[in-house]
């Protein structure tokens, strides 16, 4: 019986992975013809397809602070763009309500689609891609949620990265590699501090929101995703 009971939670502990676990970033297409192309991934421990509908914005600053909306192409399951032009890319990513049932299982439904949920969350997921260290590499841009570098990164070297929440620094967020991976907290100026290594690297971050009187659920989960290359 206690095998039982600890197969079950562990299952609804990797269900609610699975729901919210995931992240959305940008990725360089590697490949010598393809020169400031980019695709949006998403995904956990294993990048996944997912629907067109879900990407909900793609957005290019230029070197003078300008932003645009993104032109992308949807095929197999990804989006794919051109950045070459572009400082930055704001991704913005709606992963659903996902519901947990009496059972411990998640489904992708709402509250009013399950009435029986024992709790109902909508996990959304915001990208950052840092892809050219000028002027505006360290500045605030007006997002919702954003990570902003404090320096331009050297791997092995600590750096700070601030964390607004609606262009206020917040305390005491996770900053780190991953979910399932060891992170700092911010202080009370938001900053926390994340290690880089040379390459390629993501910074991780979670905001949790309650929300009232929302018919479709009672949370929502909030991971962003800040990636850069460092030397």
């Amino acid at each position: 019986m206690r095998f039982l009971k600890t197969s079950v939670i562990l299952t609804a502990l990797f269900a609610t992975s699975l729901a919210n676990a995931h992240n959305v970033w940008l990725e360089p297409i590697n490949d010598a013809n393809a020169a400031g192309q980019y695709v949006v991934k998403f995904g956990h421990e294993q990048t996944e397809a997912y629907p067109e509908q879900k990407l909900k914005a793609v957005k290019l600053l230029d070197s003078k602070g300008n932003i645009t909306n993104a032109t992308y192409q949807f095929k197999e399951g990804e989006a794919y763009l051109n950045a070459e032009n572009a400082s930055q890319v704001f991704i913005r990513f709606d992963n659903g309500v996902w519901s947990k049932l009496p059972s411990g299982k998640y489904v992708e439904k709402t509250k009013k689609q399950e009435p029986t949920a024992e709790l109902s969350v909508n996990p959304v997921k915001f990208g950052k891609a840092v892809l050219q260290w000028d002027e505006q590499a360290m500045k605030a841009h007006g997002m919702e949620y954003e990570l902003v570098p404090q320096a331009q990164p050297k791997a092995g070297k600590p750096l700070q990265i601030l964390v607004l929440h609606k262009g206020k620094p917040v305390k005491d967020i996770k900053v780190g590699l991953g979910e399932d991976a060891p992170f700092n907290l911010t202080n009370d100026k938001g900053i926390a501090e994340f290690t880089p290594q040379a390459g390629y690297n993501k910074v991780w971050a979670e905001f949790e929101e309650n929300v009232k009187g929302n018919p479709d659920y009672d949370s929502r989960s909030i991971e962003y995703m800040l990636t850069f290359d460092a030397e």
